[in-house]
This record gives structure tokens, sequence and C-alpha cells, in this order.
């Protein structure tokens, strides 16, 4: 999967919306590629920011992909670039093993995402971690979907981001995750996890977003 944040130039986030309409537009005439999602930040340091998802695909599809792609960026520079200060993107590999991924994750509007940078040579000692408390909440029924990827290229290495989403607010999935997690795992060795976690994440930002289909090309 690949993942842009996208901050608006000031004043311009209706144009950039605008301009973000007809690129989607063009983008779903074309009939290939792995389809986007578009998702405004509405809570976090980045509230105003958008996010721009791809579904997922291989590294054979980007090869597959290339002059498409080579296209659509021609395009974005030429139509929706001027709107925009800044943009940041990465690939990412899907977490299947420590995911909770429901069948019908596209009628989910919103979404808690996290991005987790660690140590430098800290990631397997993450992994190992997050293994322990994915499996346990595997075990249970009532903790929530989420779905756990790895920066492969772009940005900093040893990055990892999970995506918790949900239909509704009174649906808030950490509430849940932390009673499911209560119930699966013993209190010492849940405080043995996070003492060893803090040792080795850098930082960790969060934010809520929400679903803009218009803007996609699924």
């Amino acid at each position: 999967m690949s993942v842009y944040a996208v901050s608006p130039r000031p004043g311009h986030a209706v144009a950039f919306e605008e301009a973000l309409r007809g690129h989607a537009h063009w983008a779903r005439q074309q009939g290939s590629g792995p389809g986007w999602k578009v998702f405004a930040v509405t809570a976090g340091k980045r509230v105003g920011n958008y996010l721009v998802m791809s579904g997922d695909h291989s590294w054979e599809d980007l090869d597959a992909n290339r002059e498409l792609a080579a296209e659509a960026a021609a395009r974005w520079r030429a139509n929706v670039s001027g709107h925009v200060a800044s943009v940041n993107g990465g690939i990412y590999r899907f977490m299947a093993d420590y995911s909770r991924f429901p069948d019908d994750v596209d009628t989910y509007p919103m979404a808690i995402v996290s991005v987790f940078s660690m140590r430098p040579t800290s990631a397997r000692t993450y992994m190992r971690n997050l293994r322990k408390v994915t499996d346990a909440l595997k075990t249970r029924e009532s903790a929530p979907p989420a779905l756990w990827y790895q920066q492969v290229a772009g940005g900093e290495q040893g990055t990892f981001l999970n995506i918790r989403p949900f239909r509704k607010w009174h649906e808030w999935p950490n509430e849940a995750s932390s009673r499911a997690m209560a119930n699966a795992m013993d209190p010492e060795e849940i405080a043995a996890i996070v003492a060893e976690l803090a040792m080795v994440i850098l930082r960790e930002e969060t934010m809520v977003v929400v679903l803009r289909p218009e803007l996609g090309s699924p």
C-alpha cells in the first residue's frame, strides 16, 4: 500500500478538493491501477490535511502500472500541485498475521491512524512485543478491527502504521481494545510489554480520519 500525507496551501482547501476530484475522475476512467482512498484528518496535529492511500499492491503491480503512474504524476503536477504545500509518501507492507481485518472494511467511514517510529535497530523488538499483543487480542471476539503495516520504502525506516476503522463515534475502538486486552492478558505481562515498548518507540503520532469517497478513485 502506498500512503501520502498531503497538506494543502493555506486558503486553497476548496480549490485543492476541486482539483483532486477532477484528478480522481480521470483516474477512474483509466480502469486500472490499485485504486485510491482519500481521508480528511479531523483530529490530531494535522487537522485540515489529507491521507491518500492506495489499495494493496505488489512490486509487480508497480512495474505493470509504470506508464499510468507517470501520466498520473504529470497530471497531478499540472492540475493539483499548485494547491499543495507539502506531500510526504511511503510504501507499506500489510502485516496480515498481526491484523484483524473485517471483510466489510470498506463500510467503515472513520479510522484512528497511528504512526510509530522506532529507534534505530529496534524494529524486531517492537514486532516481537506487538505479536504478543495481537495474538492475544485475536482470541477475543470483542477486539475491534486493526490493520498493521510496516514501511518498506520512503521516509524513516522502522516505521509502523496502525489503522483502527470504526463506523460510529460511540464505537470508539480504543476503549473496546483496552477491555479486550485486559481480558486476554495478565496485567504483569501487559506492564512488561509496555515497559519494553517505551524503550524502543522513538515517537508516536495519532490522528482521526474520515473517508471522503468523492475524492478517491476506487
